[in-house]
């Protein structure tokens, strides 16, 4: 049987475990005698299932409206670091389209996004959430963790083999509504750190709000999870010091060789991708995040009569320093061959690559003949600017420009 992992990371609980009597539908509890009663046809009537910040499992119940015009809230997390999940009760409004919290202790608010889904923000806006209405009695039914994905996991078939043995890509694919097909987004995941840490290998990356944003705009969104990554098949190499212990090797003569590999496993991803019923023969949207960014650039150039765009998050192959100074430049002059225009977003204060370095890698990719166009944001709080995709309220705007231009094109 094979099992998908994720990476826990730390979100803040609110409220305290009740005594009543609960259930539990994956690892999210909710109370017994949930009713569904009128909510003055507001749009955010009903059961809400998702995930925060695309990992941690949450449950956002609507049940009606109150004699004061507020309404009655169920809100349930999944368990994180800390232990079990918890769920509280509270009292909500609707204020400018949005459901916000009346404790201002906790004031999440949440908004039905062009899709139909509801998107959530936390106060601090460092955490987000995207949800997908549910009935409670399918839900009770088969109460798994199933749930929770918006993206369908599966394998992909592909052509390559490693020791002789067939190899399967894990990926997540997110539809937008219609029949299709649609024309496809390809979003790749960066490297864990160090690369010292092989349980870190077993992270599954998707991010189900830009997977939102895209599916908005028309395109299926795919995560695919290079080999060894995420439950697929095969070694994760892309670039280990001999000694895998000693995780990313910073000698290029090991390093750009891993570069390689990824974008094989980005190919074998696409080619496999492209026999779906759902995928358009159009041309494909390339997007990354970190080392992501790189292979997207390096796909966008191996294939450039195919690629609508590209969409590059904080992209870098290797930290700033040590190691071979050559390695990202020699890298991110392989988008040649694209002569369309880069979106490259990065964060300030990033603890992998200043500002001025990304600038400098970045000005390979218009000595090469592609269009760069890079957006410079400001990530709160100390060291955080390598996380900006994860702050999507500051890239949302550019990225949806973004893609209306491109989908404008003849």
């Amino acid at each position: 049987m094979r099992l998908f992992f994720a990476l826990a990371i730390l979100l803040p609980l609110a409220g305290q475990v009740r005594a009543e009597d609960t259930i539990v539908i994956g690892d999210a509890p909710l109370p017994a005698g949930i009713a569904i009663g009128d909510a003055g046809h507001s749009p955010f009537a009903g059961v809400w299932v998702g995930r925060w910040d695309s990992w941690r499992s949450h449950i956002l119940v609507v049940e009606g409206l109150d004699d004061d015009g507020l309404l009655d809230v169920i809100y349930s997390v999944g368990r994180d670091q800390q232990g079990g999940g918890n769920w509280f009760r509270a009292k909500a409004r609707q204020e400018n389209g949005s459901l916000v919290f009346a404790d201002d202790d906790f004031a999440a608010r949440y908004v039905v996004s062009d899709t139909g889904r509801l998107r959530g923000i936390y106060p601090t806006e460092d955490h987000f959430a995207v949800l997908e209405r549910q009935e409670l009695s399918a839900m009770l039914a088969a109460p798994t963790d199933d749930w929770f994905q918006l993206g369908r996991r599966e394998f992909l078939v592909t052509d390559m083999t490693e020791d002789g043995k067939p190899i399967e890509l894990a990926v997540a694919i997110y539809l937008p509504d219609g029949d299709g097909p649609f024309p496809l987004a390809l979003v790749h995941h960066g490297s864990t750190g160090s690369g010292t840490n092989p349980r870190d290998f077993e992270w599954f990356f998707t991010h189900d709000w830009f997977a939102d944003l895209l599916n908005a705009h028309g395109w299926v969104v795919a995560f695919p999870q290079r080999r060894g990554r995420g439950g697929s098949d095969g070694l994760y190499d892309e670039g280990f010091s001999e000694d895998r212990s000693q995780g990313y090797s910073t000698e290029a003569r090991l390093s750009l060789p891993g570069a390689t590999r990824a974008l094989i496993d980005a190919n074998a991803a696409l080619a496999a991708l492209r026999k779906r019923p759902e995928v358009s023969d159009g041309a494909v949207l390339f997007s990354g995040v970190s080392r992501g960014g790189v292979v997207a650039l390096m796909q966008a150039g191996d294939q450039p009569e195919d690629t609508a765009g590209v969409i590059n998050f904080v992209g870098g192959w290797m930290t700033e320093s040590p190691g071979d100074p050559e390695i990202n430049p020699t890298l991110f002059r392989r988008v040649e061959g694209f002569d369309g225009t880069v979106l490259s977003i990065y964060g300030e204060d990033d603890p992998l690559y200043s500002i001025d370095h990304s600038r400098s890698n970045l000005a390979h990719i218009e000595k090469v003949g592609a269009e760069n166009e890079f957006h410079i944001v400001t990530v709160p709080g100390f060291n955080r600017g390598h996380w900006v995709m994860w702050w999507p309220r500051l890239w949302e705007e550019i990225v949806s420009d973004y893609l209306q231009r491109i989908e404008s094109r003849p």
